[in-house]
């Protein structure tokens, strides 16, 4: 039985990630996938620039387009619109974007084994036995990479969250509605989240998401999206993708234990407010890479692991919730508020780009209110000066 220092369940951002950071310091590593690449990927394929710093060099061959212009719109009515001299983001096709950095993981030196589905995870005394199509293998260390459903946390960290949203989503030819440099933004009929049209070269990414628990009239909502919209092309009666997101919450989520470290959807890492996954993928995997070089010994591993994604990415991800909390209970008010002021947006540009957090933003937001519509607004939405959240009476 072939052995390794880690095995990476899932070749995904976060996987693929993790496999190139380790090989590249000098770890045996294993990075397995139940599926063939290329390969499709239910996603909208946005690329924030501030994940463009964490990706190894060469992203351009795999960038369909360049967003400078979004259009915004509530229940597909009353537009307005950002315009960004710098790209606002990047939109790939993941079948093309994750085939380029599973490449990546293999020329580091990663061992990777495709249409290799885990059988079976057995725990031994000193690490793990994994059975895959076509043999077993075994490693010091499990990395989950296997998103959302991961069979990774289930066996082996059990007790996780359920998704919080549902996404739907086609990618379809664009027929004549080329968007260019633009992506639509819908909101108001999408509890918990929004649609969009994405802009992908000779091909639109059409999709909403919604709280998981609304999702059962997600199709009829995005068929009324689209029928809204004359810039988007018409999306068929079948081959819809359907994902569950796991988004991050008010408190962080388990990754790790020893010998385990769980990275991207696995972990619950995804951006609550956009729905946006690949940058917390990205950089858990290379967070995970960073602990399994440095730790001595396992339990220091996971100790390492889960300190550095509790202090890297959670603070934001929860401040994150809360600006996603705050703007969809009321989204009718905040479209109208930011149609007078887009260059609040400029603020959500800011977190994408990397120069903003969203810890600032809610301070940014809640020193707009004050300016602008007084402390009644702030008391409305149960927030503190600082951007967080004020104790409820009674």
């Amino acid at each position: 039985m072939m052995h390794y220092d880690a095995i990476i369940v899932g070749a995904g951002p976060a996987g693929s990630t993790a496999a190139r950071a380790l090989a590249q310091g000098g770890a045996r590593v294993c990075l397995v996938d139940k599926a063939r690449f290329p390969r499709s990927k239910p996603c909208g394929g946005a690329l924030s620039p501030r994940t463009l710093r964490h990706l190894p060099p060469g992203v351009d061959s795999v960038v369909r387009a360049r967003v400078r212009r979004a259009v915004f719109t509530f229940r597909s009515g009353k537009p307005f619109e950002v315009v960004s001299r710098d790209p606002m983001g990047y939109m790939v096709c993941r079948e093309e974007f994750d085939a380029w950095l599973k490449a990546h993981a293999e020329q580091a030196g990663a061992s990777v084994r495709e249409g290799a589905a885990v059988r079976a995870i057995e725990e031994t005394k000193t690490g793990f036995a994994v059975r895959v199509s076509g043999g077993a293998i075994s490693s010091d260390t499990i990395v989950g990479a296997d998103g959302v459903n991961s069979r990774v946390a289930a066996q082996l960290l059990p007790a996780r969250p359920r998704a919080r949203y549902l996404a739907l989503e086609f990618e379809v030819p664009q027929n004549g509605h080329d968007l260019g440099e633009t992506v639509i933004v819908d909101v108001g009929a999408y509890p918990g989240g929004y649609a969009w049209g994405f802009p992908k070269g000779d091909r639109v990414n059409v999709g909403a998401m919604v709280e998981y628990a609304r999702g059962r009239q997600l199709r009829r909502t995005l068929d009324a999206f689209v029928a809204g919209q004359p810039s988007l092309p018409a999306i068929p009666s079948l081959g819809c993708r359907a994902a569950a997101v796991a988004a991050a919450q008010s408190a962080p989520v388990p990754c790790a234990r020893p010998g385990v470290l769980l990275v991207g959807d696995a972990a619950h890492l995804t951006d609550p407010f956009l729905g946006e996954g690949i940058y917390s993928a990205v950089r858990s995997g290379a967070l995970a890479a960073r602990a399994l070089l440095q730790g001595k010994h396992r339990i220091e591993t996971a100790v390492h692991y889960a300190g550095l994604v509790e202090s890297q990415l959670w603070p934001d991800l929860v401040a994150a919730s809360r600006v996603a909390s705050l703007f969809h209970r009321m989204p009718r008010w905040w479209h109208h508020l930011m149609s007078l002021m887009p260059g609040s947006l400029s603020e959500v540009v800011g977190v994408l780009s990397g120069d903003q957090t969203y810890a600032g933003l809610l301070r940014e937001i809640v020193e707009r209110l004050e300016a602008g519509a007084g402390r009644w607004v702030r008391r409305r939405l149960g927030v503190r000066p600082d951007g967080t959240a004020a104790a409820r009476r009674g």
